[in-house]
């Protein structure tokens, strides 16, 4: 798979739009429960959600979409981060904040990987990084808000046919985004050429912002074997991943995957906390049993995803290209 990098947004600054308070086309539709699950089994069971999803930061102002269909997911995560830049609450800021501390960065139990929304810690001039890969020309559009920030920052970038593959994005936040660590609501779009419908093939690879989070993408290397599992017989998956920075605080999540003609869907099945990461290292192989935060057997595809943060100076997650099948 060829790599192109885009480095240093100086240049492509001048691809930055600030977006008036109107809405852009996919952002006019009908409207969703920002706190909706659009899930795709119903089956009378709960589902895996995150161990402390409530607590502080987790109200109305900013509880993150969860949403799978793509299209609707297109038009939620536009009209979430619209609203978040109508929102001027330092308490709910403050309470985030903390949150984001710790627990790391925050995303929902269950979202569609062509159009997914993420709160994260930012700050103006601090880098930010994102690495994603696909197989078709797509546009890629990432948005940030945050508070004090009166427009929301926009990053829409086309991949033409001769640029398939795997890419890196990264960039410099604008002063704008102040001279203090703030949360952000940030949302990651891909669509094909028509910025109407969302892009299949798209995959998301790393995610983060901060000093820590970059020289090259903090978090990489992120191995996840073997192919198959079958978990009533005790068979075992095994992980590990590099990390340049150091770490004070680590998770591993395990995330059941779904294609579909409208983008990848994840739903959370478990974690299992790492501790400390040291910068320049790789963390001693871990398994995972194949199995959901209620103990139960989490048949299909899995992707392993990698959450890393400090209270202060940033904070990257990384989603691993190999996936597990988990047999029952």
């Amino acid at each position: 798979m060829r790599h192109r990098w885009i480095r240093g947004l100086a240049g492509l600054l001048a691809a930055l739009m600030l977006l008036s308070s109107g809405l852009s086309a996919q952002d006019r539709f009908p409207d969703y429960d920002t706190g909706s699950q659009d899930t795709a089994d119903d089956g009378g069971h709960d589902d895996p959600r995150y161990p402390d999803e409530g607590g502080d930061g987790d109200n109305d102002d900013w509880k993150v979409p969860a949403i799978v269909a793509g299209v609707a997911a297109l038009a939620l995560v536009g009209r979430w981060l619209h609203q978040r830049s109508q929102e001027h609450s330092m308490s709910n800021d403050d309470a985030m904040m903390k949150r984001l501390q710790r627990q790391g960065p925050v995303f929902a139990s269950l979202y569609n990987t062509s159009a997914f929304a993420a709160i994260g810690v930012v700050r103006g001039d601090w880098p930010f990084v994102l690495n994603f890969s696909h197989e078709a020309p797509v546009i890629v559009t990432l948005r940030l808000s945050a508070r004090d920030v009166p427009d929301i920052y926009t990053f829409r970038l086309p991949f033409g046919s001769g640029e398939i593959g795997q890419h890196r994005l990264q960039f410099r936040l604008p002063p704008a985004f102040g001279a203090s660590e703030r949360p952000a609501a940030i949302g990651v779009t891909a669509t094909d050429m028509s910025g109407e419908r969302p892009a299949p093939s798209f995959r998301i690879l790393a995610l983060g912002c901060g000093p820590r989070a970059v020289g090259s993408v903090a978090i990489e290397e992120v191995s996840f074997l073997p192919r198959r599992i079958r978990a009533q017989a005790q068979e075992r998956a095994s992980y590990r991943f590099f990390s340049h920075s150091a770490f004070p605080r680590a998770v591993a999540e395990f995330v059941r995957v779904e294609e579909a003609i409208d983008g990848e869907r994840q739903f959370f099945v478990d974690e299992a906390p790492i501790g400390g990461v040291a910068a320049g290292r790789s963390i001693a192989p871990r398994q995972w049993d194949g199995r959901d935060s209620f103990q139960r057997v989490s048949p299909g595809t899995h992707r392993l995803k990698v959450r890393a943060w400090a209270p202060t100076g940033g904070w990257v997650t990384a989603w691993s290209n190999s996936r597990v099948n988990v047999m029952p």
